[in-house]
Protein backbone atom coordinates (compact mmCIF):
# COMPACT_ATOMS: atom_id res chain seq x y z
CA UNK A 1 0.00 0.00 0.00
CA UNK A 2 1.21 3.27 -0.31
CA UNK A 3 1.00 4.49 3.26
CA UNK A 4 2.15 2.19 6.02
CA UNK A 5 -0.99 1.75 8.90
CA UNK A 6 0.77 2.69 12.42
CA UNK A 7 0.42 0.44 15.43
CA UNK A 8 -2.90 0.97 17.35
CA UNK A 9 -3.15 3.63 20.45
CA UNK A 10 -5.06 5.80 21.79
CA UNK A 11 -3.12 8.64 21.42
CA UNK A 12 -3.21 8.10 17.70
CA UNK A 13 -6.73 9.42 17.51
CA UNK A 14 -5.16 12.90 17.37
CA UNK A 15 -8.82 15.27 17.68
CA UNK A 16 -10.91 12.89 15.77
CA UNK A 17 -13.79 13.20 18.45
CA UNK A 18 -13.53 16.59 18.81
CA UNK A 19 -13.74 16.73 14.90
CA UNK A 20 -16.79 14.01 14.81
CA UNK A 21 -18.48 17.02 17.21
CA UNK A 22 -18.07 19.92 15.50
CA UNK A 23 -18.69 18.55 12.26
CA UNK A 24 -21.77 16.99 13.43
CA UNK A 25 -22.65 20.13 15.29
CA UNK A 26 -21.98 22.81 12.63
CA UNK A 27 -23.96 20.77 9.77
CA UNK A 28 -26.82 20.42 12.04
CA UNK A 29 -26.66 23.80 13.47
CA UNK A 30 -26.69 25.10 10.10
CA UNK A 31 -29.27 23.09 8.45
CA UNK A 32 -32.06 23.14 11.14
CA UNK A 33 -33.80 26.40 10.07
CA UNK A 34 -34.45 24.50 6.72
CA UNK A 35 -36.01 21.53 8.34
CA UNK A 36 -37.81 23.21 10.77
CA UNK A 37 -39.86 25.03 7.72
CA UNK A 38 -40.34 21.91 5.63
CA UNK A 39 -41.09 20.15 9.53
CA UNK A 40 -43.57 23.09 9.56
CA UNK A 41 -45.36 22.42 5.83
CA UNK A 42 -43.60 25.96 5.04
CA UNK A 43 -40.84 26.84 2.37
CA UNK A 44 -38.00 27.80 4.10
CA UNK A 45 -36.79 31.44 3.77
CA UNK A 46 -33.65 32.93 2.14
CA UNK A 47 -31.51 32.65 4.75
CA UNK A 48 -32.47 29.22 5.85
CA UNK A 49 -31.25 27.89 2.19
CA UNK A 50 -27.91 29.31 2.27
CA UNK A 51 -27.35 28.31 5.69
CA UNK A 52 -28.63 24.51 4.36
CA UNK A 53 -26.04 24.69 1.34
CA UNK A 54 -23.10 26.21 3.94
CA UNK A 55 -23.79 23.28 6.36
CA UNK A 56 -22.14 20.60 3.64
CA UNK A 57 -19.28 22.15 4.47
CA UNK A 58 -19.32 21.13 8.10
CA UNK A 59 -16.61 18.38 7.64
CA UNK A 60 -14.47 20.58 6.15
CA UNK A 61 -14.71 23.59 8.64
CA UNK A 62 -14.02 21.09 11.33
CA UNK A 63 -10.72 19.81 9.82
CA UNK A 64 -9.67 22.87 9.33
CA UNK A 65 -10.84 23.67 12.90
CA UNK A 66 -8.91 21.20 14.85
CA UNK A 67 -5.89 20.35 12.20
CA UNK A 68 -5.00 23.90 12.55
CA UNK A 69 -3.65 24.10 16.19
CA UNK A 70 -2.50 20.52 15.83
CA UNK A 71 -0.04 21.81 12.46
CA UNK A 72 -1.61 19.25 10.32
CA UNK A 73 -3.04 21.37 7.67
CA UNK A 74 -0.49 19.99 5.31
CA UNK A 75 -1.46 16.53 6.26
CA UNK A 76 -5.04 16.96 5.53
CA UNK A 77 -5.20 18.62 2.90
CA UNK A 78 -2.02 18.19 0.86
CA UNK A 79 -1.95 14.39 0.03
CA UNK A 80 -3.37 13.96 -4.14
CA UNK A 81 -0.09 12.46 -5.87
CA UNK A 82 -1.30 9.24 -7.27
CA UNK A 83 -1.96 6.70 -10.41
CA UNK A 84 -4.66 8.66 -12.55
CA UNK A 85 -6.59 4.99 -12.67
CA UNK A 86 -6.92 4.90 -8.93
CA UNK A 87 -8.85 8.21 -9.46
CA UNK A 88 -10.86 6.52 -12.22
CA UNK A 89 -11.52 3.53 -10.27
CA UNK A 90 -12.70 5.68 -7.59
CA UNK A 91 -15.18 7.38 -9.60
CA UNK A 92 -16.87 4.13 -11.24
CA UNK A 93 -16.87 2.83 -8.54
CA UNK A 94 -20.17 3.08 -7.30
CA UNK A 95 -21.31 3.48 -10.58
CA UNK A 96 -20.56 -0.22 -11.08
CA UNK A 97 -22.28 -1.09 -7.58
CA UNK A 98 -25.80 0.57 -8.73
CA UNK A 99 -25.21 -1.32 -11.91
CA UNK A 100 -25.25 -4.31 -10.61
CA UNK A 101 -27.58 -3.59 -8.09
CA UNK A 102 -30.00 -2.97 -10.99
CA UNK A 103 -28.97 -6.16 -13.49
CA UNK A 104 -29.90 -8.49 -10.17
CA UNK A 105 -33.50 -6.26 -10.44
CA UNK A 106 -34.28 -7.37 -13.87
CA UNK A 107 -32.53 -10.62 -13.50
CA UNK A 108 -35.11 -11.29 -10.44
CA UNK A 109 -38.30 -10.06 -12.77
CA UNK A 110 -38.14 -6.56 -11.85
CA UNK A 111 -38.52 -3.45 -14.33
CA UNK A 112 -36.39 -0.55 -13.53
CA UNK A 113 -37.49 3.01 -13.90
CA UNK A 114 -34.20 3.72 -15.32
CA UNK A 115 -30.88 2.22 -15.28
CA UNK A 116 -29.14 5.47 -14.03
CA UNK A 117 -29.96 8.29 -12.17
CA UNK A 118 -27.84 10.60 -12.72
CA UNK A 119 -28.64 14.64 -11.20
CA UNK A 120 -30.54 16.64 -13.11
CA UNK A 121 -32.01 19.30 -10.96
CA UNK A 122 -29.15 22.41 -9.98
CA UNK A 123 -29.44 21.17 -6.98
CA UNK A 124 -28.31 17.51 -7.71
CA UNK A 125 -25.78 18.89 -9.54
CA UNK A 126 -24.18 21.33 -7.07
CA UNK A 127 -24.59 18.24 -4.43
CA UNK A 128 -22.04 16.40 -6.69
CA UNK A 129 -19.31 19.28 -6.39
CA UNK A 130 -20.05 20.78 -3.17
CA UNK A 131 -20.62 17.74 -0.96
CA UNK A 132 -17.36 15.62 -1.75
CA UNK A 133 -14.94 19.13 -1.51
CA UNK A 134 -17.06 20.14 2.21
CA UNK A 135 -17.48 16.06 3.60
CA UNK A 136 -13.95 14.24 2.14
CA UNK A 137 -10.92 16.64 3.54
CA UNK A 138 -12.84 15.71 7.19
CA UNK A 139 -13.94 12.21 6.60
CA UNK A 140 -10.94 10.85 4.80
CA UNK A 141 -8.14 13.27 5.20
CA UNK A 142 -8.58 14.20 9.02
CA UNK A 143 -10.41 11.36 10.45
CA UNK A 144 -9.77 7.76 8.24
CA UNK A 145 -5.95 8.13 9.17
CA UNK A 146 -6.66 8.98 12.65
CA UNK A 147 -9.02 6.14 13.42
CA UNK A 148 -7.31 4.01 11.34
CA UNK A 149 -4.16 3.74 13.56
CA UNK A 150 -6.65 3.76 16.59
CA UNK A 151 -8.34 0.86 15.95
CA UNK A 152 -6.99 -0.55 12.60
CA UNK A 153 -7.78 -0.26 9.23
CA UNK A 154 -11.55 -2.35 8.86
CA UNK A 155 -13.27 -1.04 12.15
CA UNK A 156 -11.41 2.01 11.96
CA UNK A 157 -13.26 3.07 8.68
CA UNK A 158 -16.47 1.37 10.19
CA UNK A 159 -16.37 4.14 12.70
CA UNK A 160 -15.80 6.77 10.10
CA UNK A 161 -18.34 5.84 8.07
CA UNK A 162 -21.05 5.07 11.24
CA UNK A 163 -20.56 8.73 12.15
CA UNK A 164 -21.06 9.81 8.45
CA UNK A 165 -24.33 8.34 8.50
CA UNK A 166 -24.59 10.00 11.90
CA UNK A 167 -23.88 13.61 10.10
CA UNK A 168 -26.61 13.37 8.06
CA UNK A 169 -29.65 13.19 10.41
CA UNK A 170 -31.01 16.92 9.24
CA UNK A 171 -30.68 15.73 5.67
CA UNK A 172 -33.52 13.09 6.88
CA UNK A 173 -35.43 15.80 7.10
CA UNK A 174 -36.86 16.54 3.83
CA UNK A 175 -39.80 18.21 1.69
CA UNK A 176 -40.59 15.47 -0.06
CA UNK A 177 -41.30 13.88 3.54
CA UNK A 178 -42.63 16.91 4.71
CA UNK A 179 -40.78 15.98 8.02
CA UNK A 180 -38.26 13.63 9.17
CA UNK A 181 -37.82 10.74 6.66
CA UNK A 182 -37.16 7.34 9.13
CA UNK A 183 -36.70 5.44 5.74
CA UNK A 184 -33.80 7.75 4.53
CA UNK A 185 -31.77 7.93 8.03
CA UNK A 186 -31.93 3.93 8.00
CA UNK A 187 -30.73 3.42 4.24
CA UNK A 188 -28.08 6.03 5.37
CA UNK A 189 -27.20 4.72 8.23
CA UNK A 190 -26.54 1.04 6.52
CA UNK A 191 -25.00 2.10 3.22
CA UNK A 192 -22.40 4.62 4.34
CA UNK A 193 -20.29 2.08 6.40
CA UNK A 194 -20.32 -0.07 3.56
CA UNK A 195 -19.35 2.42 1.33
CA UNK A 196 -16.48 3.59 4.15
CA UNK A 197 -15.13 0.14 3.84
CA UNK A 198 -14.89 0.79 -0.29
CA UNK A 199 -13.41 3.69 0.11
CA UNK A 200 -11.09 2.96 2.81
CA UNK A 201 -9.59 -0.02 0.45
CA UNK A 202 -9.03 2.56 -2.74
CA UNK A 203 -8.18 5.12 -0.46
CA UNK A 204 -5.01 3.38 1.27
CA UNK A 205 -3.91 1.64 -2.40
CA UNK A 206 -3.85 5.00 -3.79
CA UNK A 207 -1.23 6.56 -1.01
CA UNK A 208 -4.39 8.17 0.73
CA UNK A 209 -4.63 10.66 -1.87
CA UNK A 210 -7.42 13.07 -1.66
CA UNK A 211 -8.14 12.46 -5.17
CA UNK A 212 -9.41 9.56 -4.82
CA UNK A 213 -11.66 10.22 -2.00
CA UNK A 214 -13.34 13.56 -3.91
CA UNK A 215 -13.66 11.44 -6.95
CA UNK A 216 -15.31 8.13 -5.38
CA UNK A 217 -17.95 10.83 -3.40
CA UNK A 218 -18.68 12.14 -6.50
CA UNK A 219 -19.17 9.50 -8.34
CA UNK A 220 -21.90 8.25 -5.49
CA UNK A 221 -23.72 11.29 -7.25
CA UNK A 222 -23.17 11.30 -10.54
CA UNK A 223 -25.31 7.61 -10.01
CA UNK A 224 -27.04 8.22 -7.13
CA UNK A 225 -29.21 4.82 -7.55
CA UNK A 226 -31.24 6.47 -3.63
CA UNK A 227 -33.40 8.57 -6.63
CA UNK A 228 -35.15 5.77 -7.68
CA UNK A 229 -38.86 5.07 -6.53
CA UNK A 230 -39.50 3.09 -3.70
CA UNK A 231 -42.19 1.25 -4.85
CA UNK A 232 -39.98 -2.12 -5.30
CA UNK A 233 -37.84 -2.29 -2.54
CA UNK A 234 -36.43 -5.41 -4.08
CA UNK A 235 -33.98 -2.79 -5.75
CA UNK A 236 -32.96 -1.09 -2.93
CA UNK A 237 -32.13 -4.26 -1.18
CA UNK A 238 -30.11 -5.81 -4.20
CA UNK A 239 -28.42 -2.68 -3.65
CA UNK A 240 -27.75 -2.85 -0.61
CA UNK A 241 -26.71 -6.59 -0.91
CA UNK A 242 -23.99 -5.98 -3.89
CA UNK A 243 -22.88 -3.45 -1.68
CA UNK A 244 -22.37 -5.42 1.52
CA UNK A 245 -20.88 -8.38 -0.39
CA UNK A 246 -18.30 -5.87 -1.85
CA UNK A 247 -17.51 -4.51 1.26
CA UNK A 248 -17.20 -7.68 2.99
CA UNK A 249 -14.27 -8.45 0.08
CA UNK A 250 -12.69 -5.08 0.88
CA UNK A 251 -12.81 -5.43 4.73
CA UNK A 252 -10.71 -8.99 4.02
CA UNK A 253 -8.35 -7.53 2.07
CA UNK A 254 -7.93 -4.70 4.24
CA UNK A 255 -7.45 -6.89 7.24
CA UNK A 256 -5.11 -8.78 5.24
CA UNK A 257 -2.79 -5.88 4.84
CA UNK A 258 -3.40 -4.80 8.30
CA UNK A 259 -2.10 -7.97 9.97
CA UNK A 260 1.26 -7.50 7.27
CA UNK A 261 1.93 -3.95 8.56
CA UNK A 262 1.13 -3.34 11.85
CA UNK A 263 3.80 -5.77 12.94
CA UNK A 264 6.56 -3.88 10.91
CA UNK A 265 5.06 -0.67 12.84
CA UNK A 266 5.49 -2.03 16.02
CA UNK A 267 9.06 -3.26 15.48
CA UNK A 268 9.56 0.22 13.61
CA UNK A 269 8.10 2.25 16.99
CA UNK A 270 10.53 -0.23 19.44
CA UNK A 271 13.48 0.69 17.26
CA UNK A 272 12.82 4.38 17.22
CA UNK A 273 11.92 4.11 21.30
CA UNK A 274 15.44 2.71 21.75
CA UNK A 275 17.00 5.36 20.09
Amino acid sequence: MGSRPRAPSKAAAGGAYLYFALACGVTWLLAIPAALAWMNHRAPPPYAVACAGLSAFGPLLAALAVAGPQRQLGAVFGRWRTSPAWVVLALLAPVMVHTAATALFVAVGGRPTQWFHPPRTPEAIAALVVFPIGEEFGWRGFAHPRMVARFGLVRGALVVGAVWGLWHLMYAITPEAAGFDPFELGMTMIELPLYSLLIAWVFERANRSMAVAIAFHAGAHLDHIERAPRTDLRLHALHMAVLAVTAAVAAWSLSRSWRRAVPAAIMNECDDSSL
